[in-house]
C-alpha cells in the first residue's frame, strides 16, 4: 500500500498551516523546555528530596510525552510552514532531546500510516509491542522499567536513521548540547535533574508509551476480547483535562482522524472529530479501557 504521505493532499496545508500556527507551535516548544527547566531549578529548592524526585519523574513524563508529540507533528512536515526548515526546527527544538533526528523518526513511522493492520510485521510503531498473553504483558513492562524496551527502541530507529554526511550535524549538535548541559548542571549541582530526565525516559516513559498505543490501537470486541495482532483500531480517546495533560495531548489526541488524514496539521483534526458511539474509533476514558483491554488479554 502506498504512504498516504505520497498521495495527493486531501486539503491545501498552507490553508491548515499559517506562519501564525508555526509562531505559535514554535512557542509552545519553548514554553514547554521553559517550564521543565523551571521545575528543575527551583522544585529542589521549595520541596525536599523525597518529594521532589517522585514529582519531577511526572513533570519529566510529561515533558518526554510532549516532545515525542511535536517531534511526530515535525516528521509530517506540521511544526513550521516552509518544508525545508521545518526539519532543522524539529529537531533543535525537540529530536536533540532524544538522539533521534525528525528524519530517522520518519523513516520509521510512516510505515505505520502505509498499514490498515497493526501489531503486524511491517508496523514498526506497535509490532514491537504485541502481547498474546498477560505473562508476555507483564515481561512486556518489566522489559520496559529496566531500559530494556528503551534500547530496542533506539535501535529500530538507529536501523532506520539516515546514514551519511546529512546525519553527522545533527548528531554533532546533539552531543554538544548534552556535554554543554552537563556542564552547566555540574557546576550548578543539578546532575540530579538530568539523572531523573533521562531515567525516566529510558524506563517510565515506555511504559507510558506502550499504554499509550494500547489505547490509540487495541480493538476490543463485545466478547471481551482484545486483539493486537491485525488490529485495525485508530482510537481517539478524549478522557479530561488530566487525560490530556499526561497521555494525550489534542496534538495526538484525534487518533482515529490522523490516520484517516495523516498530512492534516493537528489544530485542523478537532473540526473534523466525530464523538461516534464505536469504542473502538471514539471513547471518553482511558483507565477504564486500559482495564478491559488487560481483562481481554490471554490469562495463559
Amino acid at each position: 500500500m502506498t504512504s498516504p504521505e505520497t498521495r495527493p493532499e486531501m486539503s491545501p496545508r498552507a490553508d491548515l498551516l499559517t506562519q501564525q500556527d508555526g509562531i505559535a507551535n514554535v512557542l509552545q516548544v519553548i514554553w514547554c523546555h521553559a517550564s521543565l527547566c523551571a521545575w528543575f531549578c527551583f522544585g529542589l529548592v521549595i520541596l525536599p528530596v523525597e518529594f521532589f524526585v517522585p514529582m519531577s519523574v511526572f513533570v519529566s513524563l510529561v515533558h518526554q510525552r510532549a516532545m515525542s508529540e511535536w517531534l511526530h507533528e515535525g516528521s509530517h512536515f506540521n511544526l513550521i510552514p516552509n518544508r525545508p526548515r521545518n526539519d532543522a526546527v524539529t529537531n533543535a527544538l525537540t529530536g536533540c532531546w532524544f538522539g533521534i533526528s525528525v528524519a530517522t523518526y520518519r523513516r520509521a513511522h510512516f510505515p505505520h500510516h502505509a498499514r490498515r493492520e497493526f501489531f503486524v510485521t511491517g508496523d514498526p510503531d506497535t509490532n514491537f509491542l504485541a502481547v498474546t498473553s498477560r505473562r508476555q504483558l507483564w515481561s512486556a513492562v518489566i522489559r520496559d522499567l529496566v531500559g530494556w524496551t528503551a534500547l530496542q527502541g533506539f535501535l529500530r530507529f538507529d536501523s532506520n536513521a539516515v546514514s551519511g554526511a546529512s546525519r553527522l550535524p545533527f548528531l554533532v549538535v546533539t552531543a554538544i548540547l548534552h556535554v554543554a548541559l552537563l556542564i552547566w548542571l555540574y557546576s550548578v549541582g543539578g546532575l540530579l535533574a538530568y539523572a531523573v530526565y533521562y531515567g525516566t525516559l529510558l524506563t517510565l516513559y515506555p511504559l507510558h508509551n506502550r499504554l499509550r498505543v494500547y489505547g490509540q490501537h487495541v480493538t476490543l470486541v463485545k466478547d471481551g476480547a482484545s486483539i493486537f495482532a491485525h488490529s485495525e483500531t485508530s482510537r481517539t480517546i478524549d478522557a479530561g483535562r488530566f487525560d490530556r495533560l499526561f497521555w494525550t495531548s489534542p496534538r495526538l489526541l484525534y487518533h482515529w482522524e490522523h490516520h484517516s488524514h495523516p498530512h492534516i496539521p493537528y489544530r485542523a483534526l478537532a473540526e473534523r472529530c466525530n464523538r461516534a458511539d464505536d469504542e473502538n474509533r471514539y471513547s471518553q476514558r482511558r483507565w477504564s479501557l486500559l482495564r478491559d483491554l488487560y481483562r481481554g488479554i490471554a490469562s495463559d
